[in-house]
């Protein structure tokens, strides 16, 4: 099996996608229907969920409360009145519940303790294309009811680009946009707190005891300095396994869990949360 994408839920649960195929095409139309395998892996528990004859490629995937799977595809073609449902619930057993649209364009998608859906939109799914004139994520980042109704946008915020999202709970959802540079913290739908961060862009981030780890690229992890509102890089970190060895793999980060997958396995640390001041 291939690995595809992953994501941490909010309660550190982690889940990867992967699959049989060794080539994908975001862009092909219709998108061939196609098996997928989700690995949900919480403690030293594995549980799999096989998805079977899937018409999307999905890039993103988080849980529910009640144990349903969501997962979505980033791209969302709409030709004339035609407009491409990428996103897709399924119960635990692999069985479709319901499909609806989020738009093109997506970057993150994660929900939240009160089952809603916030998803953030690069520059393609801001101002439009693959068919879009009017494209959902306009807002930059928008959060919706578990069946895709629209709840709230971040308009205000003038967003080109949501590079990053941490949805630790419904009263912690921070965000980080250009071309401001801003993260955000929102409780609620509403800000509370405003970061200025210096440096080169994060495109996924935690917050530990010392200030706010980044990573900027797939090879480097940056550890950052929180001071009069402003998060500046302080040093590069290189994660390593129980015998020192550098873990060489994917990275995911989420609330205050990190996840590195390696060759050798899989690694997680739970840092501890901090409040931010």
């Amino acid at each position: 099996m291939n690995f595809i994408s992953g994501q941490i839920t909010k309660d550190g649960t982690l889940l990867l996608i992967e699959s049989n195929l060794q080539e994908l095409d975001f862009f092909q139309r219709p998108v061939p229907k196609s098996n997928w395998t989700i690995q949900v892996i919480k403690g030293k528990s594995v549980e799999t969920v096989e998805l079977k004859n899937v018409p999307l490629i999905p890039t993103g995937v988080d849980l529910f409360s009640d144990g349903t799977l969501l997962i979505v595809q980033g791209r969302c073609l709409k030709d004339g009145k035609y407009i491409e449902r990428n996103a897709r619930r399924y119960n635990p057993n692999g069985q479709l519940i319901e499909a609806f649209t989020l738009g093109d364009g997506i970057e993150h998608v994660q929900i939240d303790d009160n089952d809603t859906i916030w998803v953030s939109y690069f520059d393609e799914g801001v101002f439009g294309n693959f068919g879009w004139e009017q494209p959902m994520g306009s807002e930059g980042l928008i959060a919706y009811k578990i069946n895709g109704d629209k709840l709230w946008g971040a308009g205000s915020y003038g967003i080109i680009d949501c590079y990053a999202l941490n949805v630790v709970s419904s009263k912690q959802v921070y965000f980080y946009y250009y071309d401001d540079s801003f993260l955000v913290q929102l409780n609620e739908m509403k800000e509370t707190i405003r970061y200025r961060i210096e440096g080169d862009t994060i495109h996924q981030f935690i917050f530990d005891k010392t200030g706010l780890i980044g990573q900027i690229d797939m090879d480097s992890i940056i550890r950052f300095r929180i001071k009069n509102r402003t998060i500046t890089p302080k040093e590069k970190i290189q994660l390593t396994d129980e015998n020192g060895k550098p873990i060489i793999g994917h990275v995911f980060m989420r609330g205050t869990f990190l996840y590195a997958y390696g060759k050798d396995g899989i690694y997680k640390r739970d840092c501890e949360e901090v409040h931010l001041k």
